[in-house]
């Protein structure tokens, strides 16, 4: 929208654009209060307790949510007597870049760049969890602005797309009843819930308004869609609760849906999922199990395996990983994009398409390549080029097998000209073992032991003299182990069985057993139970978008138990997740 064309629709309606829509003037990041008159709502980030947001009114405080959560002291197993559940407070979370591109493409069938939008902001590595204390800018905002009338533009610059997405003819008058249908029904999508009369009559005046000052009723529909999805009701998603039979809170049928859409398609609900909603479904388990079975039978299901997949590996960072161009001149964007759908399709095969145990991620012989990475691979290329991919099997006795020797996971933890083993295990160990590496200690000399030029040593060797130093070994005897089988490969993934002109040594430890390779880490990792269950509170974060507390232990060793059960199957997984009482319960605001 043009700065002369927003002002003259705030100076002809100020009140109405404000509720509705980020703008330059008004205060902050706003949003219509339902059943009010729109006014706008100042909202600090989405840290603001939820009653800030668009379907609450009044300001809110930022950092609501769960306070201080605190972690089991024991790192592999839940406390053996937890506390009793308690439910967290409803947060005010934003849209991630997936989210909101995921919605752009599902409605509009637009393709947003993420790389102009606002950046995420994450929390115990996955920006579901960071999207409830990320703070958005007032550039953010403008970003998001810019992505949402490029997207309208895509559809109604279009006169056939146009017709058929309104599918109505809108008059341009205040009382138009095809606009007010319009709206009404994408405006339930937009905004996970029905709108209010009052925030009906300040869309379609709104409406009114730009046809008449572009003297056209279709730009007057085209400003109420940009406005539905600039507005914080689309961008935000306020979980607030209502009282159930019990007296407790639980999300209500459209929050839930939200949670649920948000959580296995990474979008905006459809209707069937809407409709289930308003007809109470959503408040039984079996309602629940019932829609989530349908949602992950779907494209955007499978592609939720992935995205978790993404999160938890923090993949996004392959992007921003430079190399060393004279050592890897091979290391181009190609390569780095299938780098990640390496490992996110993998993953989405070892569980749909397979329906296998998810700890065979760690023993697959799977890999998804195109030409680029095929042939770091070792394998033939024939039939591909940079953009297109085949699912293809590594020999059954190579050097290499399962998730840790994906060249996606070794690319990211390494340096712009060797692998790192202190980063590599540093990742096994947290995001695996869900066990934390304390900060070295103040003061500590980080660098690895320089050198001799007339002593050739190896990365191994040279971080065993750092680990000689004082106030070194603590830490890196909870890292180094772990990585030291991936020394097999160098800052690209790539297969080597020299460092400095001496002979690879892969051998190390794991959970207290030797192990001589990283094809032995991989197998000793798929069959350990520190792995599973970690992978369960892992995915419960994910879930729920907040930290693991004490009071969450009983409903992980509830989930420990049924993933068990299941043969550590990853769907069974998500709908044990989805079907407990603890992912529908609220806590009041504070």
């Amino acid at each position: 929208m043009s700065k002369a064309l927003l002002q003259q629709l705030v100076a002809a309606n100020p009140a109405a654009l404000c509720g509705l829509v980020f703008v330059a003037g008004c205060t902050g990041i706003v949003g219509g209060t339902p059943g009010g008159s729109g006014s706008s709502t100042s909202i600090v980030g989405a840290g603001a307790s939820a009653g800030a947001s668009a379907s609450g009114g009044g300001a809110g405080s930022a950092g609501a949510g769960p306070v201080n959560p605190v972690v089991s002291t024991d790192p592999n197993t839940i406390v053996d007597n937890p506390p009793a559940f308690a439910p967290a407070p409803g947060l005010l979370r934003r849209l991630t870049r997936t989210q909101f591109r995921n919605a752009m493409s599902d409605v509009f069938g637009y393709a947003v760049d993420v790389n102009q939008i606002d950046t995420d902001s994450w929390d115990q590595n996955f920006a579901a969890v960071g999207a409830a204390v990320v703070i958005t800018s007032d550039k953010g905002a403008e970003q998001y602005n810019t992505a949402v009338e490029s997207a309208v533009d895509a559809v109604f610059s279009d006169a056939t797309k146009r017709s058929q997405f309104i599918g109505c003819t809108p008059t341009g008058k205040g009382t138009d009843a095809c606009l007010r249908g319009y709206v009404q029904k994408l405006g339930q999508r937009a905004w996970r819930r029905p709108l209010t009369s009052a925030e009906l009559d300040g869309l379609g005046t709104l409406a009114a308004s730009a046809a008449t000052t572009l003297n056209s009723p279709v730009e007057g529909a085209r400003w109420a869609t940009a406005e539905l999805f600039e507005s914080p009701n689309f961008l935000y998603r306020p979980e607030l609760g209502a009282p159930a039979a019990n007296g407790a809170l639980r999300f209500n049928g459209y929050e839930l849906a939200g949670r649920l859409s948000f959580l296995i398609w990474n979008s905006v609900p459809d209707q069937t999922l809407l409709d289930q909603a308003a007809s109470g479904a959503l408040a039984t388990t079996d309602g629940i199990r019932t829609e989530v079975t349908r949602m992950l039978a779907t494209p955007a299901g499978r592609e939720s395996v992935g995205n978790f997949a993404e999160e938890y590996m923090r993949l996004d960072r392959l992007a921003t990983q430079a190399k060393d161009p004279v050592q890897f001149p091979e290391y181009n964007a190609s390569l780095q994009t299938a780098m990640l759908r390496d490992v996110r399709d993998t993953w989405a095969s070892i569980v749909f398409d397979d329906q296998a145990s998810v700890m065979n991620l760690f023993t697959t012989t799977k890999v998804v390549v195109n030409s680029d990475l095929a042939a770091l691979y070792g394998l033939p290329t024939t039939g591909l080029t940079p953009t297109t991919y085949k699912t293809l099997t590594l020999a059954a006795d190579g050097n290499r097998s399962g998730l840790l020797s994906k060249p996606g996971l070794l690319s990211e933890f390494a340096n712009q000209q060797a692998g790192s083993p202190t980063l590599r295990g540093k990742f096994i160990r947290e995001a695996l073992t869900c066990q934390a590496v304390p900060p070295p200690p103040a003061g500590v000399n980080l660098a690895a032991a320089d050198q001799p030029t007339s002593v050739p040593m190896t990365k191994r060797q040279r971080l065993e003299a750092h680990r000689a130093a004082p106030g070194c070994a603590a830490c890196h005897a909870l890292m180094d182990p772990l990585g030291l089988p991936l020394e097999s490969f160098d800052a690209i993934g790539k297969y080597r069985t020299m460092d400095n002109g001496l002979p690879v040594d892969p051998t190390s430890t794991f959970d207290g057993h030797a192990i001589a390779d990283s094809r032995a880490l991989g197998a000793a990792a798929s069959q350990s139970m520190t792995v599973a269950k970690c992978l369960v509170r892992k995915y419960y974060s994910y879930a729920v978008g907040y930290p693991e507390r004490d009071v969450d232990g009983s409903v992980l060793n509830t989930l420990e138990a049924t993933f068990n059960a299941s043969g550590f199957k990853m769907r069974d997984l998500i709908v044990a997740v989805v079907t407990n009482d603890a992912f529908s319960a609220v806590a009041p605001q504070p």
